[in-house]
């Protein structure tokens, strides 16, 4: 909630504890359901908090309470700055006004214990050498690569040393204890996640700011962390997680909605009974860039180019001694639209990989693209030319200093950077993707400086802006909040209405897939478990 009123300011920057920057702490505002119990002290304080980007305010006079014991979901759509806020909570982010957190004192003086931490969206892994900036898009499917990367159990290990059997129990409870020995750079990106979590369990903070700690996790590993955080509070470790309604922790006390530059706080019972009842208005029909309805495939003429996109034989991957995929049949024809799922770490991007030609393994299996064994001649230019594709490896890795436009502009020819002149004609559609996904006001913007969610829907424009005849959408919703996933959904229906197109589709949410979807494809430890037809019917959410 935003209140007015006056405070001696304080200001904070990076690396600054969040308590350091206080000044006498608010009271709750009259009427606000956002200070703690009563006669209890607040655990966070904030009085007329203001974070800038250069000259442009983020976020404008906050002041909010947080009581002790209490646990926030913080909510409110992509781009209103929610993360930001979390950052300067944590100390991460310059700001001004008052900023008080009680923390309690350290039992151990000198202790290594964050009392603040902040969890990004996805993880910034180093090699031995302490640089990160070495690895590239692509580096995991390098198995030669992996030696000088440091390995799952020693990055968590670094977080917590001696505390090899906490360590261990962590692992087990996110399902990745098989993975300990795994170098990082050939962990999957949900793998990557839950390194991140454990991370953050293990290093026991006062408080716990966790961006979207769900993306990316399988639906067993989703359940369990409902157990971690009952653990984490039980220690006296305050939460604060960013993401969505839709499946609320029983930790959470207060939702936090922020919006317009304000904040509401309610708490959790009051909140569900207020959205028991859905009362949003019928979409809007969704209207496609009109040069698709005209235009014919690119890499393709007429009649179509192909019959069957994708046809594997007895696909093998292994990594030394790690088995990757083990016997892998598939066949994709020309107009179907495929499920592929499984647990983080069952083989799903490793097998797309092997599609998209990003993996050296691709050449030295029986595969198929496009009617036409893979190598036969045809090159991996002429092959992604016909290929709209996304995914979690493909975001971290590209270039952030590119402009919005400028990253639609990179799906024409297939780079992670805008290094070629693009033409009036290509410029006009990419302002047609960028009406469709609501990124006009953002054109000029370089992608550093969009929310996550605006990241995502700007490279999900990139993989359709060239109108390929087949999709490779691999966890395309990871960052976008409930409306922009509907949305982005509701777009990849209407663009498989065509009868040629084909869609290879990989999501842990049920809620999230589309209606289109006839065939799935279910990985198990890297062997196909389930393979056929698929009757979609309406999803309650379940991640």
């Amino acid at each position: 909630m935003s209140v007015p009123g006056h405070s001696e300011p304080a200001t904070g920057g990076p690396g600054a504890s969040p308590g350091r920057t206080a000044a006498a702490a608010p009271s709750a505002p009259s009427g606000a359901s956002a200070g703690p119990a009563q006669g209890a002290a607040p655990f966070l304080s904030a009085e007329l908090l203001t974070i800038q980007a250069g000259a442009r305010p983020l976020l404008t006079d906050l002041t909010f309470v947080m009581g002790r014991g209490e646990h926030w979901v913080l909510t409110g759509h992509a781009g209103v700055g929610k993360s930001t806020l979390g950052k300067a909570l944590c100390g991460l982010i310059f700001h001004r006004g008052a900023l008080h957190i009680d923390y309690a004192p350290l039992a151990t003086p000198g202790a290594a214990a964050p009392r603040a931490l902040f969890v990004d969206q996805w993880h910034h892994f180093k090699d031995h050498t302490g640089l990160s900036s070495q690895f590239y898009y692509q580096q995991r499917y390098n198995s030669q690569d992996a030696e000088n990367a440091v390995t799952l159990l020693e990055e968590l290990l670094a977080a917590a040393p001696g505390a090899e059997a906490e360590a261990w129990g962590l692992l087990r409870a996110l399902h990745v204890d098989h993975r300990a020995y795994a170098s990082l750079v050939q962990l999957s990106s949900g793998e990557h996640k839950k390194l991140q979590l454990a991370r953050a369990f293990i290093s026991k903070p006062q408080l716990l700011v966790l961006d979207n700690p769900y993306l990316g996790l399988d639906t067993a590993t989703c359940a369990n962390l409902e157990a971690l955080f009952e653990q984490a509070a039980a220690v006296g470790t305050q939460l604060i997680i960013i993401g969505d309604t839709a499946n609320l922790p029983s930790v959470v006390t207060h939702i936090a909605t922020l919006s317009d530059g304000s904040l509401e706080i309610v708490p959790k019972a009051a909140y569900q009974l207020i959205h028991s009842a859905p009362t949003a208005l019928p979409p809007a029909p969704i209207m496609l860039p009109a040069y698709l309805r005209d235009a014919p495939f690119s890499g393709e003429g007429a009649p179509p180019a192909f019959a069957t996109f994708l046809r594997m034989e007895h696909v093998h991957v292994q990594y030394e001694h790690k088995l990757v995929l083990d016997n892998i049949d598939w066949t994709v024809r020309r107009g179907e639209h495929w499920w592929l799922k499984g647990h983080n770490g069952a083989g799903k991007s490793t097998l797309l990989s092997l599609v998209v030609g990003d993996n050296p393994q691709a050449y030295a299996n029986p595969i198929y693209l496009f009617d036409k064994k893979r190598g036969s001649g045809e090159s991996i230019w002429d092959l992604k030319k016909k290929i709209g594709y996304i995914s979690p490896e493909l975001h971290w890795y590209f270039d952030q200093q590119t402009t919005c436009a400028g990253a639609i502009a990179t799906g024409f020819f297939d780079t992670t950077g805008l290094y070629r002149a693009v033409s009036e004609e290509q410029r006009e559609v990419v302002n047609q993707w960028l009406e469709v996904f609501d990124l006009t006001p953002f054109r000029d913007k370089r992608l550093q400086d969009l929310s996550i969610g605006r990241q995502r829907l700007t490279l999900l424009a990139r993989a359709l802006v060239k109108n390929p005849p087949v999709l490779i959408l691999d966890e395309p919703c990871q960052g976008l909040d409930e409306d922009q996933a509907a949305h982005f959904i509701r777009v990849v229906d209407k663009l498989m209405e065509h009868p040629g197109r084909t869609l290879l589709y990989v999501s842990h949410r049920l809620d999230q897939l589309p209606k289109c979807i006839d065939h799935v494809l279910a990985l198990e430890a890297g062997r196909q478990v389930e393979k056929g037809p698929y009757h979609y019917k309406t999803q309650t959410v379940q991640r």
